[in-house]
């Protein structure tokens, strides 16, 4: 006679091994309905309750689900899956890894969500809505870390983006910048960290009662080449009216954009000073004055949640924001 697991259990009852082991032990965090039909369930295929084993629980396994893109990102994503993997290994959880194809909408990838049974689900950075909705109709706890839907029902962890980019502009400005232009791709709508930086800037901005000049939104900047910057400089760059200090909305769009400044005989901070978001590994011997993100922390913070979140299927959902701290390493004169 096959021998009767918890996993077995979970399946048939259409929720996770975590939640089927607290059940039938007796434990918090499970509504007494589902503990009812838990228990049912067990009893009808067989399963032996071992009391020397009560409070062994099976291994819990993890499926981190993102696009394929996450792959040419050498400095964020590293970083927050290194903290998934520290605490993943400290509390004997198996992690497991499915890649969605931005481009080609298909469904293969809920096949290892469907035939492997998961207890929980990381959502790491932008899925297309259609797949994203997928993925929450199958049930599994799951928590989304730096992105964000207002039609999915599920927890999330991401960046103050705003409130960081609000610091930025009170750094300019406490250094005697007023005309503080703007660095984005916003080619990309759906990147939520992007458009929350924007919005930022664009809050703080009216607060202090500093003028946006649109000639100076250069929103189309490309991580791989510097084309549309200088085609924006060569217009507007040397007007007399260009901005003293620039924010970007990450460090490679401002170290790109540092780059376009020196072809054009400009130095950072001496001539313009220059803000970035994300503190990554300097490029080109440039210091650049950023936001900081503790990445680790995201992915231990968003783990732990999802973990709770198996325990207690029916707290309220939450979206975390972590803070970022401004790092100044010298790209902002004062004026």
């Amino acid at each position: 006679m096959k021998k009767v697991t918890l996993e077995m259990i979970a399946l048939e009852a259409n929720t996770t091994k975590n939640t089927v082991s607290r059940a039938l032990r007796g434990k918090t965090g499970v509504s007494d309905e589902l503990r009812k039909h838990i228990n049912q369930i067990a009893d009808n295929l067989g399963y032996m309750r071992k009391p020397e084993q009560e409070d062994i629980l099976e291994p819990t396994k993890v499926t981190m689900v993102y696009n394929s893109s996450l792959h040419k990102d050498i400095y964020f994503w590293p970083t927050v899956m290194g903290g998934i993997f520290e605490h993943s290994a400290k509390h004997h959880i198996s992690m497991h890894s499915v890649i969605v194809d931005m481009i080609q909408d298909d469904i293969k990838y809920l096949l290892p969500l469907q035939e492997k049974h998961c207890d929980g689900i990381l959502i790491l950075g932008t899925l297309p809505e259609a797949q994203f909705a997928r993925i929450e109709k199958l049930g599994i706890p799951m928590i989304a870390i730096d992105h964000f839907s207002n039609h999915i029902s599920c927890d999330y962890v991401n960046v103050a983006n705003a409130n960081g980019m609000i610091k930025a502009v009170d750094f300019l400005a406490a250094n005697g910048h007023r005309k503080i232009g703007f660095v984005n791709n916003d080619t990309a709508p759906h990147i939520y960290s992007l458009t929350r930086r924007f919005r930022g800037y664009e809050k703080r901005m009216e607060q202090l009662g500093l003028t946006i000049d649109p000639r100076f939104i250069w929103n189309e900047a490309s991580y791989n080449d510097n084309n549309y910057l200088r085609k924006q400089f060569e217009k507007y760059g040397k007007l007399l009216e260009a901005p003293t200090a620039w924010v970007c909305s990450n460090d490679v769009m401002a170290y790109n954009f540092c780059n376009v400044l020196k072809e054009y005989g400009l130095r950072v901070p001496e001539d313009v000073s220059v803000i970035g978001f994300d503190n990554i590994p300097g490029m080109n011997g440039l210091p650049l004055t950023t936001l900081s993100i503790p990445q680790a922390d995201m992915g231990r913070r968003a783990l732990r949640r999802l973990m709770r979140r198996m325990r207690f299927p029916n707290e309220p959902f939450e979206n975390i924001e972590i803070f970022t701290s401004l790092v100044d390493k010298g790209s902002v004169k004062k004026i």
